[in-house]
């Protein structure tokens, strides 16, 4: 196979996991050269750990294993909930209720399904009815329900005083804050409400009927990455409107600039599913063609066919120089004020003269079939060329017309926020109320809001967990879990989801929207449980029944929205306004200042502004592209890193203006040279006690006053700083293969690939090595249903999603830094990368790894005692009660797929944080919560198997591969993964296993694996 897309010299690519491994560096052959990392096989030590470590390292078992002590005999209805396509009379023991609900852990509000045990909701998966995110849910969606039992919830109103902080009743509070809110109304004071984005419209009508009742209330609602700039520059460009929906999946080719549309940027499930649609590797022969230039690696970056490194601030004028570069080709009338030539361009900024060649002929070649897309931290200057180029290729035909996002109250704009400060300082605010937001942490620190709001008479934080922001306020008042609340989302033209409780709040906790309504009555007696419920019902009788047309009456139609999650009002087709050709005159470049530039961007895992910190499955989920965990950190250019004379374990000082702040040094291959590249979120000093001094305060270097946009900053001093700091990254743990080896066979196994072009000229052009080999052993036999698994290798896009799917399911613990350090993660599911090429130009390559379920499995046979063994079905089995620790089978598994619990993580430890009962209440009770000194891996999800197994049987039928669904296939959201009976001929995964492009890792070894992997190809143009 010709592997090479970087106009190599056609020779096979080398794959290496890190620089580390590329430069062949003393450390990193001493750590593979060992079975285990150094340290793994050491005793646990508690004594060994200092104070603050210790304290964190029993926090963050507590937090994400040990939950909130809460039987299940306390459940209670709040409301009439009704369960997703099951209806029983009560809750029955041993069996599980699912919920429709939605999502609301972040702007997004993606459908859900709630899956409870006697009352306790113990996994969120997504709602295949809901037409946005059509069943699937991404990592933090996932890990919501951790959320819901962290001990570090705040569970009573309280207020601070010069006595320090003291616990107060609810009506204590309501009967303080309705005196207080009518004397500041009456005596012409600012009120202000400090929210996120409003998706509800229940909630709008709330905060209307709040400013109804006081006039002088106002609404500053904002999100620390939005779309604003995309959105005025839509104005700017059609005069009207938001910027419209893509279609993805009509798209031959996509450019993206700057835009991580996989992982951060959207609707991200939605935009997973569509562009995966166009590759397929299983049923399609043509692939889009996906475009990238952008100033560090990223997540979209990684799928790409062609990538490019290009700063941040040279962004707007390659765009201008397309525009004229393919008007001059074209005819087009449409002149941009580029300052150089296209030609010259990527000559001064040492571009790929092909991979530029092939963008231009494809875009003109793909006219109307093609979109060019900027990421929304870039300035509103480059969405406005970016529409311009768009229009002149006739790229509008994929703006959708069928839905459009919707906005239930306008963000605050920079002069919002500049008002509200100076109202602050000058005495013209006499309450804030902080909606479940953390201002203090998210806003430029010269806008100057800590320092203000501590001129405030009266500030209220209404929040789940104490925060920066909270610590400032007069009164912290709990607020109820997104599972322990009604609500209702439209955050698309026609599409309107429900939100209900699938348990009563655990603690003294209510929901703000019903503590809003409470407050806008001026009755001290007006709180209910079920004041939101039925404002949200009255609500949706006059608006969304009113219009739907439904034949059924009002409480029918309401029971059948709660029990599907979801009502769509389909609405007129949308009208695009009229190109202003002049949109794209007087467009100013970037300033240019300092030879470095500072990119601020969003963290993968946390939450775009950290307010998941606590959560310590989403911190020791591993960066999709660094496989950091723990941690944010400076990523620079290998380029960059001779110049400043850094390597790992150095720290750079970033200085922008007045303010500085030291970061970690991470290298990463395919970064722009003069570029530093930080995500936000980290860093958090009030973020409980697993979220609190995780990483380092990126915030800080935010400004209002930013010449480009408050995530791109010229003028940056660079310098290194004194000490040293360890990142932690799971990428050379559990290595595959041996890279020591000089013996190419040695290495073909892991990852295979090759061109498009080439798989439509030969379809059988990659060279198998399924040849039959000899066994000491007599090969077992499988005379019912045998299970397999799939996974297409071109739809993957490394988003984890299946990682913590499986981590929730399955009981798996978090370890902390310390232990991942150790080499002693305990995910069952990882998914690793692979570059290719040079550290410059690296082409990157995802593969998701779990148990092979080996029909000659190696670790099977070297067991003292049986503990892991062959089912009749195929599955390599754990009897964990059987297991005493030996760990041969690790040692023998080439995959590295096991993991061995070398402390007990659940275990209550002596500080107090966490010693209530019953802890196990908490786990999924259809998975053994595994002890110290078991081993652990995939098990394909036997619970799931036995359930489907006990349907068959109760429903007299025989048992299909169709009847299960694993976790991580549930969650991806690609559909790359596949799972089914590989026995019978009709299935997919039978199809899976005879296709062209399947493969299995390390087949060499006669291990017989049951997991196929379809190769990935790349969609590149063929190169003289």
């Amino acid at each position: 196979m010709n592997n090479s897309h970087n106009e190599t010299s056609g020779k096979d690519p080398n794959y290496w996991r890190s620089l580390r491994e590329l430069s062949k560096d003393p450390e990193a052959f001493e750590e593979n050269a060992s079975e285990f990392m150094k340290g793994v096989t050491d005793d646990f030590d508690i004594s060994k750990l200092s104070t603050v470590s210790r304290r964190k390292f029993l926090a963050l078992l507590s937090a994400s294993v040990a939950f909130a002590a809460s039987s299940c005999t306390n459940y209670h209805d709040k409301g009439e909930i009704i369960p997703y396509n099951r209806k029983p009379e009560e809750i029955t023991p041993g069996i599980a209720n699912l919920y429709a609900s939605t999502c609301t852990g972040c702007p997004n509000a993606c459908g859900t399904i709630i899956k409870t045990r006697e009352g306790r909701p113990i996994k969120v998966d997504g709602n295949p009815d809901h037409p946005v995110n059509r069943g699937k849910i991404c990592a933090i969606g996932q890990a919501s329900v951790i959320n819901l039992y962290d001990p570090n919830r705040l569970k009573t109103p309280v207020q601070v005083s010069d006595g320090g902080p003291s616990a107060i009743s609810w009506p204590t509070v309501d009967d303080g804050m309705i005196s207080e809110l009518e004397k500041a109304a009456s005596s012409g004071k600012q009120i202000a409400i400090i929210a996120r984005r409003i998706s509800s419209p229940s909630e709008k009508m709330v905060l209307d009927n709040f400013i109804a009742k006081y006039p002088t209330a106002r609404v500053y609602s904002y999100e620390l990455f939005n779309d604003g700039m995309r959105n005025a520059a839509w104005s700017r460009s059609y005069g009207t409107g938001t910027f419209p929906l893509i279609a993805w999946d009509q798209a031959r080719v996509v450019v993206s600039l700057e835009g991580d549309f996989l992982a951060c940027e959207g609707h991200t499930m939605e935009n997973i599913q569509l562009f995966t649609k166009g590759r397929d590797g299983f049923l399609n022969k043509e692939f889009n063609r996906l475009y990238m230039l952008e100033s560090t690696m990223s997540a979209t970056g990684m799928a790409a066919d062609y990538r490019m490194r290009l700063r941040a601030d040279r962004q707007l004028e390659f765009v201008l120089c397309l525009i004229n570069e393919i008007g001059s080709k074209t005819g087009s009338p449409i002149k941009a004020p580029a300052a150089t030539s296209l030609k010259d361009f990527v000559r001064n900024e040492k571009l790929s003269e092909k991979a530029v060649a092939h963008l231009v002929s494809d875009l003109i070649s793909n006219r109307g079939a093609a979109i060019v897309y900027a990421g929304s931290r870039l300035p509103e200057e480059v969405h406005v060329a970016v529409n311009a180029l768009n229009e002149m290729l006739g790229n509008t035909k994929l703006y959708r017309t069928d839905q459009a996002e919707v906005v239930q109250v306008p963000f605050a704009l920079k002069p919002d926020w500049e008002n509200l400060i100076s109202s602050m300082n000058n005495g013209s605010v006499q309450i804030v109320i902080h909606y479940d937001t953390n201002p203090v942490f998210d806003l430029p620190q010269d806008f100057g809001y800590e320092t203000a709001l501590k001129k405030v008479p009266f500030s209220i934080a209404m929040l789940e967990q104490e925060n920066e922001t909270s610590a400032l306020c007069k009164y912290a008042l709990p607020i109820n879990h997104n599972l322990e609340s009604w609500g209702d989302y439209n955050t698309r033209s026609g599409v309107y989801s429900l939100q209900q409780p699938v348990l009563y709040p655990l603690y003294s906790t209510r929901q703000k929207e019903a503590v809003l309504l409470s407050w806008a009555s001026g009755d001290r007696n007006f709180y209910k449980d079920t004041v939101y419920h039925d404002f949200i019902m009255n609500n949706w009788e006059k608006g969304v029944y009113a219009n739907a047309n439904s034949p059924l009456d009002f409480r029918t139609f309401w029971l059948t929205a709660l029990e599907n999650g979801v009502v769509i009002n389909p609405q007129p087709a949308l009208q695009m306004g009229t190109f202003q050709a002049q949109s794209l005159a007087n467009l100013k470049p970037a300033p240019k200042g300092g030879n470095y530039t500072l990119v601020l961007k969003e963290n993968y895992s946390i939450g775009p502004d950290g307010r998941y910190a606590n959560n310590g499955f989403l911190q020791e989920l591993p960066h999709p592209v660094s496989k950091v965990v723990w941690d944010n950190y400076a990523a620079i250019s290998p380029g960059l890193a001779k110049e400043l004379g850094v390597g790992y374990y150095d720290k750079i000082e970033v200085s922008l203006g007045n303010r500085k702040q030291e970061f970690p040094v991470f290298i990463q291959p395919g970064t722009a040279d003069g570029t530093v590249v930080v995500e936000l979120g980290y860093g958090r000093w009030k973020a409980g006690e697993v979220g609190s001094g995780v990483g380092t305060n990126a915030n800080m270097l935010m400004s209002k006053n930013a010449a480009i946009t408050p995530f791109i900053y010229n003028g940056v001093s660079v310098k290194k700083a004194s000490g040293t700091y360890k990142l932690v990254t799971t990428q050379e743990q559990h290595t595959v293969e041996d890279s020591r080896s000089t013996d190419a066979h040695k290495k073909r196994g892991i990852i295979r690939e090759g061109t498009v072009e080439e798989y439509q000229k030969n379809p059988a052009f990659m060279e198998k090595e399924e040849r039959e080999r000899i066994s000491m052993n007599k090969n077992p036999e499988y005379t019912g249903v045998k299970w397999a698994m799939g996974i297409d290798l071109n739809k993957c896009v490394g988003c984890n999603a299946c990682v913590t799917a499986c981590d929730i399911e399955n009981n798996v613990p978090v370890v902390g830094k310390e232990q991942v350090n150790n080499g002693r993660i305990m995910h069952w599911f990882r998914v690793d990368r692979y570059y290719s090429g040079t550290p410059d130009e690296p082409v990157a390559y995802q593969q998701p790894m779990l148990c092979q379920h080996c029909d000659t499995a190696p670790c099977e046979n070297v067991c003292p005692v049986a503990a892991t063994s062959h089912s009749p079905d195929g599955l390599n089995q754990m009897a964990y009660n059987r297991c005493v620790g030996t760990r041969y089978c690790s040692n023998n598994c080439p995959y590295k797929v096991r993991r061995f619990n070398f402390f007990n993580f659940r275990d209550h430890f002596a500080d107090g944080y966490y010693l209530q009962e019953p802890v196990e209440m908490v786990y999924n009770p259809e998975v053994t919560v595994r002890s110290r000194g078991v081993m652990e891996k995939c098990t394909f999800c036997i619970q799931r198997i036995m359930q489907a197994r006990q349907n068959a049987i109760e429903e007299n039928r025989d048992l299909k591969g169709s009847d299960v669904t694993t976790a991580c296939q549930q969650a991806c959201p690609s559909n790359a993964i596949v799972f089914g009976d590989a026995n019978d001929p009709d299935s997919v995964i039978s199809k899976f296993r005879q296709h062209d492009l399947g493969y299995h890792v390390l087949v060499e070894l006669n291990t017989r694996p049951n997991v196929t992997y379809l190769a990935k190809l790349r969609n590149i143009h063929p190169e003289v």
